[in-house]
């Protein structure tokens, strides 16, 4: 399955240009030539489809590719290379879910999860193509090119933002950036440091809507589904979006429970960490509870999606969050089918009493 023109120009891909020669390089791989220059990177494979676009030139012979800077150095044409190389501007990916998204400015402009959608078939992939294309209207059509086209951004965030994000293409959640790991590092806290990226801690609020300027004095009335720990990289790159801040209140203060027994080089200790509140026992004469993860799992998107918001708003709980079928919600220390485990934890620590509301 190739994407037409049409497709593309409503994806925000580059469109093939006629002159650009086509060639079937076997298993799945497809490539477009511009003379000597690759512009595009088909894979058509069973269950897989996924279209790159490429600025690399390659010899006459196509045995080598050149590099794109005089200190570069030639490297053999394979694929692993030319991945290597790096692609530039959007890209479609598609193995069940579909994604939009765009190397170059590091944004997204489409997520089959989180809109909320199953897993879709070729078959059905067609149809959901169809119907993008017949609403790609003026409105959605500047949209498009406005993720296609723009720079990359670095972005300012902080504890007590408020951000606003895409389901779909016409639906927005929000969220709060409840704590900063990084910066509390940077101040001195002391952390269990096992988290990989710069995480944040942020949480999402129980509300879907076509309004893409809901102020923050509504937001935090909502009710809210589990914080999580978080990458930077939506943030960063201006995929989730800064629409305010305001101090963050005692009672909003909810945070992932990270608890094991340490992993460096003197695992010697048990850790507790919630939030910015980190505490130790050693290892010698207490056990670790068990049944349990660290629950340390961070990535670069959030634990939820349309389908379960809407599910956990007409709930008026967060229970369908914590029935999902994902390792994140059965291993959370907080999820109410692990209550006998966490009070043993909190109690372990002696701070049973501090947390009592943890669970939500």
């Amino acid at each position: 399955m190739e994407l037409t023109n049409e497709q593309r120009r409503c994806l925000g891909l580059l469109e093939i240009e006629p002159y650009w020669k086509r060639v079937d390089m076997g298993e799945g791989n497809i490539l477009y030539f511009n003379g000597d220059i690759i512009r595009k990177w088909i894979i058509d494979r069973k269950g897989h489809i996924e279209e790159n676009t490429y600025w690399v030139k390659a010899s006459p012979d196509r045995t080598k590719l050149l590099p794109k800077t005089k200190r570069g150095k030639e490297k053999k044409f394979t694929f692993a290379n030319l991945q290597r190389m790096g692609g530039e501007g959007s890209y479609f990916l598609f193995g069940g879910n579909l994604v939009v998204g765009n190397r170059t400015n590091q944004r997204t402009l489409y997520s089959s999860y989180m809109a909320g959608l199953a897993p879709m078939s070729e078959e059905e992939l067609g149809d959901f193509l169809k119907r993008w294309v017949a609403e790609t209207d003026d409105a959605q059509m500047a949209k498009v090119k406005e993720f296609a086209n723009e720079a990359r951004k670095h972005c300012k965030y902080g504890e007590g933002d408020f951000f606003r994000f895409a389901f779909d293409r016409t639906h927005y959640g929000y969220g709060r950036i409840l704590l900063d790991v990084t910066k509390r590092r940077k101040l001195g806290e002391k952390d269990w440091e096992i988290l990989m990226g710069k995480p944040l801690i942020v949480k999402v609020y129980h509300i879907v809507t076509t309004d893409p300027c809901v102020p923050p004095e509504v937001l935090e009335t909502y009710s809210a589904c589990p914080s999580q720990y978080i990458m930077d990289n939506r943030f960063y790159y201006g995929d989730y979006e800064i629409v305010g801040n305001l101090p963050i209140r005692e009672e909003e203060e909810e945070y992932p429970v990270m608890y094991g027994q340490s992993i460096d080089s003197k695992a010697d200790r048990i850790i507790l960490q919630i939030g910015s509140a980190y505490r130790e026992l050693p290892l010698e004469g207490n056990k670790v509870v068990p049944g349990i993860s660290r629950n340390n799992g961070i990535g670069f998107d959030l634990e939820i999606n349309k389908t379960m918001l809407l599910k956990c708003i007409a709930a008026g709980s967060n229970m369908p969050y914590w029935e999902m079928d994902a390792g994140y919600a059965r291993s959370d220390i907080r999820n109410p089918k692990n209550r006998e485990i966490l009070g043993a934890v909190l109690r372990q620590f002696g701070v049973e009493d501090k947390y009592k509301n943890i669970y939500k």
